[in-house]
């Protein structure tokens, strides 16, 4: 059981961590398409869509598309890690009192 345990902490965390890649990647992308047009906003439009809304997209509304692009993939990136973090806590946990 222990091996099995193992391998599946490898194999889950290995599976997430090449799609966090894939999503940062992916997020450069467009943050390098966002400042090669000027466009900018501060961590507190990521986690407020009202405030997205009314300062950012309202002044691009014509980019709107790449400009939540942006956002759901820096969101997704940071979920994606933070299950990571989760995942190799509870296998090292559990691996930690089958020892």
């Amino acid at each position: 059981m222990r091996d099995n345990l193992i391998t599946l902490t490898i194999v889950v965390f290995a599976l997430l961590l090449l799609i966090n890649v894939f999503f940062r990647i992916k997020t450069f992308r467009t943050f390098k398409q966002l400042a090669e047009l000027g466009i900018s906003f501060g961590k507190a439009h990521l986690f407020d869509m009202n405030k997205l809304n009314q300062e950012i997209i309202s002044k691009y509304p014509n980019h709107k598309k790449l400009i939540l692009s942006h956002v759901n993939s820096m969101k997704l990136s940071l979920r994606l890690s933070t299950l990571c973090m989760a995942v190799l806590t509870i296998c090292g946990g559990v691996l930690m009192y089958y020892r």
